[in-house]
Order: structure tokens, then sequence, then C-alpha cells
């Protein structure tokens, strides 16, 4: 009896034991707020200096330099590279980090080697349920070994139903031990459904939530007027969508994801922007949710001595709205814009209030104004077509090139035009001459820069490559 009772034992724990050996513990998530790593020791490349020269000084080998930081021979050193030196201890460094698009507390304690709790002692005002908004910065322990926070690489993977770290390991051809320490789970581990896991690789990765890969807003700071580039990744089929600060997010196919720009008007109140992501394909995009942070402009009231018409001011606006609504699928520009007027003085910058004669402020200069004669050449700033060319109250000879995906630009007050409706135009074509017509004060070029109908700064165009 005790050999029947002990084989049957035997029996009903051997479809068990390989389970155990991938689910093991319901709760395995490991202490995320352990700091015990040691820091590592960097050496910051410096002018003149080749991996010989970094090798002799730490008394180490050129290979075991290579190796620790996954380098070749031929790789070039930059300066200001940092490279962790085999051996040693580095030192906490304080320092402080601007968050970017997707920044999340635990995404910022992994690229600066700390942990989610750590910055929230380290910055009082954070609370783990209200994070701070992309554009606000924070102060951070470094424990990379320098103020520069690591590069994290890898691709995301949610977890779907019936799949276990051995699956997706082998899916995904490492073996379950390398994906559990990738992770920083206990092996074996027990996976939960929809759980996000990093799989070790080549791309950026950001620690964000569901399917995203990669989510990159950029320029900071953000002020009323300024361009904003939101730029998105996601492992799901299908196109994404959003809002963002109330406007609706028209994205484009851009490298390996899409990219939307969005326009700030300059009367736009300062402050915490909600940013809401989705898509879909086969099936929906889970949402991505975040805020930003937008500055307070620098605008100043302008006085205009001439008189202004409102009404014919908002009849000219309708009509010219209904171009820059519309956004065609190419792309025509490339790069960073030129100045329509190389060299010229701006004798009025974008933004600023306006009062004509003395009367009440209800708009803002919606381009940017440059110095010129009569005659001053006027030049395409980047590829486009010609949509528009007519003679306007206020706006006098008025030109509209369409550079694609929304982007508008305008051309006021001209004394002739060279170009006609439907032309397709070069950057650094001359397109038409300075002039005076319409509602001005004399010679000069009003320059408009619109996105899906928003005026923003062109200035900015000039010293940014967009998307």
């Amino acid at each position: 009896m005790k050999r029947i009772g002990l084989f049957l034992l035997l029996f009903l724990l051997l479809p068990v034991l390989p389970v155990l050996a991938q689910t093991a513990d319901p709760t395995p998530t490991p202490n995320p707020d352990s700091t015990s790593d040691p820091i590592p020791r960097v050496h910051t490349v410096a002018e003149g200096e080749n991996l010989t020269y970094i090798a002799s000084l730490y008394d180490i080998t050129i290979e075991d330099l290579l190796a620790l930081n996954g380098l070749a021979n031929a790789d070039n050193l930059f300066v200001g590279q940092t490279l962790i030196v085999p051996g040693g201890e580095g030192e906490a460094v304080a320092t402080v980090y601007t968050l970017g698009g997707g920044d999340t507390l635990a995404q910022v304690a992994a690229v600066f080697n700390t942990t989610p709790s750590a910055l929230l002692q380290t910055n009082r005002m954070i609370s783990p349920n209200q994070p701070p908004a992309a554009g606000q910065t924070i102060t951070v322990v470094s424990r990379t070994g320098s103020a520069l926070p690591q590069s994290i690489t890898g691709t995301p993977h949610v977890v779907a139903p019936g799949e276990t770290l051995v699956t997706i390991a082998a899916q995904h051809n490492i073996s379950p031990a390398a994906l559990a320490a990738a992770n920083e789970l206990p092996y074996p581990a027990y996976l939960l459904t929809g759980q996000r896991l990093r799989i070790p690789g080549d791309a950026p990765y950001q620690a964000l939530t569901g399917e995203w890969q990669q989510v990159v807003i950029r320029p900071f700071p953000i002020i009323p007027g300024n361009t904003v580039s939101i730029y998105v990744e996601n492992v799901l089929d299908g196109r994404p969508s959003g809002t963002f600060g109330g406007q609706s997010l028209q994205f484009f196919p851009q490298d390996n994801g899409y990219a939307a720009l969005v326009g700030i008007d300059a009367f736009a109140e300062p402050g915490l922007f909600d940013l809401r992501l989705e898509g879909s394909g086969e099936r929906p995009w889970r949402p991505f949710v975040q805020q930003v942070q937008v500055n307070p402009g620098n605008y100043s009231l302008q006085q205009i001595p001439v008189e202004d018409n409102p009404d014919i001011r908002q009849q000219e606006d309708e009509m010219l709205a209904q171009i820059y609504q519309t956004s065609t699928e190419p792309r025509q520009w490339t790069g960073v814009m030129t100045s329509p007027v190389p060299g010229a003085v701006i004798t009025a910058g974008y933004g600023d209030p306006r009062s004509y004669n003395g009367g009440p402020v209800y708009v803002y200069h919606s381009g940017i104004d440059f110095a010129g004669t009569i005659g001053t050449p006027i030049l395409a700033p980047a590829s486009g077509t010609v949509v528009f060319n007519q003679l306007l109250e206020l706006r006098g000879n008025t030109v509209i090139l369409d550079h694609g995906q929304g982007i508008f630009s305008a051309y006021f007050h001209l004394s002739e035009t060279f170009v006609a409706v439907g032309d397709t135009v070069a950057a650094g074509q001359t397109i038409a001459a300075g002039g005076s017509t319409g509602l001005s004060t004399g010679p000069h070029l009003h320059w408009d820069l619109r996105i899906h109908g928003v005026p923003v700064n062109g200035l900015q165009w000039l010293e940014t490559a967009f998307p």
C-alpha cells in the first residue's frame, strides 16, 4: 500500500513540475527600488583621445574596453562619448533632466540606473499618481557613473493569453533566463496577460504602455507660437491618431513610424496640454496619454498707426482658412527652410498682440515682417505648389504655397508676382517682388507659416528641421 501511495503521489506531481519551472511565483516582480548595484566607472572622451590612450590610462586592454561598451575596433570615438571602464567603481552624480515624450518615472529611473522611489524622494513635489509632464525638469541622482543617461535598447512584447516566459523566449530566439534578466524578473517567472516585456535588441527602447515602441516630442521648451513634432512607433499594424491640446493630430509616414506636426496659437494659455495617442489596424491600439508643459511666450504689444477693418479681415480670414485647412499627402519640403528674404532685417516679429490706431487688441501678428524695398526678390523657403495668387484688400498681392501635409507659407504686400496657381516651385526660387500693397505702412514682406490653419513662428523653421 505504501508503494502504491508513493506511486500515485509521483504520478500526480509529474505534470505539475514542468509548469512550475515556467510559472513558479504568482507575484514574481522583484523589488524595483533596489539600488545595491555598483555604480560603473566611466570615462568621458576628450579631444584627441583614442582607445589606445584611454586603455593605457586605466591599465586595461583595448579588447576589454571594446567588449564592455559593445564597440568594434573600427568604431570612431566622439568628444563627449562616455565609455564604461572595467574594474573600479564610480560615484553618484546629481543632475537635472528634462522629460521628453513618453518619459515615465520608470523610464527615467532606468536610463539613470536608479529607481522610481529614489526619484520620488529626490523630487518631493512628484506624485506617483501624477508624474511630471514632458518638458518639465526634475532632479536626478544619476548612478550611471556620469550625469548622462545610459542607452536602453530592445523592443516591446505584450504577453498574450497562454504565453509563458519559455514560449516568448523561443519566439524571439533568446533564452528564458536572458529574457527574465532583461526585465528584472526572477527565473522562473509567472507572466500575466497584458504584461509588457522588453525583448533585447538594437532599437532604442522606452518604458511605455501597451505596444507603443517610441513616442518622441520635440523641440523643447515649447511656447505658444511654436511648432511641435510628435513621432510615434507602435508594434501593431495600422495608423496612429490622437489629439494635442484639443487639436486633432494628422500623422504621416516617417522613418519606421509616423510623425504629426501641430502648431500652438500665440494666444493659447500656457500650462499643461493633454496628449492622447491611439490608433487602429487589425485591432485598436491601446491609448497613450501624457501631459506636456507649454511655457509662457515673451510677446509685447505692437501699436500699428493705420486703420484696420475687422469685417474685411474676417472675410479674408474665412476665405483663406478654406485653403489652410486642406492637407495633401506628399511632403514637399526637406530639412531646414531658408529665409524668403535672406539677410533682411526683421521689423516685426511673430506673436505680438496688435492695436490698430490705439484700438482694442483682438489679433496678434501672425507672421514675420522683413524689411525691404519695392522690388526686393522674394524667395520660396522650400519646395511647394502655388495654390493662391490674388490681390486682397488688407494683405495686398498675396501668394500662398502648399508644402504638403498641412504646411502652408503665405507672402503679403507684394508689388508683383512671378508664379501662377498650379506651379511647382523649388527652394530658393524667386516667386515675387516685395512691395507695400494692401494695409501697409511701407515696403516690406509679411511672411506667414501655417500648420493645419494655425499661424506659427516661421523663424523656428529656419533653425529646426521638421518633422
